[in-house]
């Protein structure tokens, strides 16, 4: 097989992979907006305290308990918080583990800051420790080949003592 055939098939494997994960995500991405479309509560709630452009941030909504019934907010960057519904279309929302009622203007506020707070916490993306690895070793591969990185020595260099630490030789009269 030639160069040409073998990028040809390596262009569509991976034109083929970011497809299915595009589908996924979108497939995801639906299933979330569904829960958030059946409560209607929900959704204002969520307006209210990110912003009508919630969607942009919120990764998937599940329902962890029927009573009281609890939602589970995930956000893009793979924090989360949940929303607890007590009736009439009030919610109380517990972020990082302390309690806001959005009734109240001065709770609503926070409770907005702790949210846009757990969005600033942005972690690495989750790799595959075989990829870093890989990656690593192909770093170090190359960095030897330019000869930026010097080999290591076959055995670790003795301690050399600081002057501080050397006795003071001791002198002898001349004879």
């Amino acid at each position: 097989m030639n160069k040409t055939l073998l990028l040809e098939k390596y262009i569509k494997k991976a034109v083929r992979m970011a497809l299915k994960e595009e589908e996924q995500q979108q497939k995801q991405a639906e299933k979330a907006m569904y829960l958030i479309h059946r409560f209607p509560g929900l959704k204002k709630t969520l307006e209210e305290l990110m912003s009508p452009a919630f969607g942009r941030y919120i990764a998937d909504v599940s329902l962890i308990a029927p009573k009281p019934t609890t939602f589970g907010i995930g956000l893009i960057n793979g924090q989360d918080f949940t929303m607890i519904y007590l009736g009439k279309n009030n919610f109380v929302v517990k972020v990082s583990g302390k309690k806001y009622n959005p009734i109240n203007i001065g709770e609503s506020e926070r409770a907005s800051q702790a949210i846009a707070d757990l969005l600033e916490l942005n972690y690495a993306p989750k790799e595959s420790a075989e990829e870093l690895a890989s990656q690593r070793n192909t770093d170090i591969k190359a960095d030897l080949e330019a000869g930026s990185i010097p080999p290591t020595p076959e055995a670790p260099p003795s301690e050399v003592p600081t002057p501080e630490e050397t006795p003071a030789p001791e002198e002898t009269p001349a004879a």
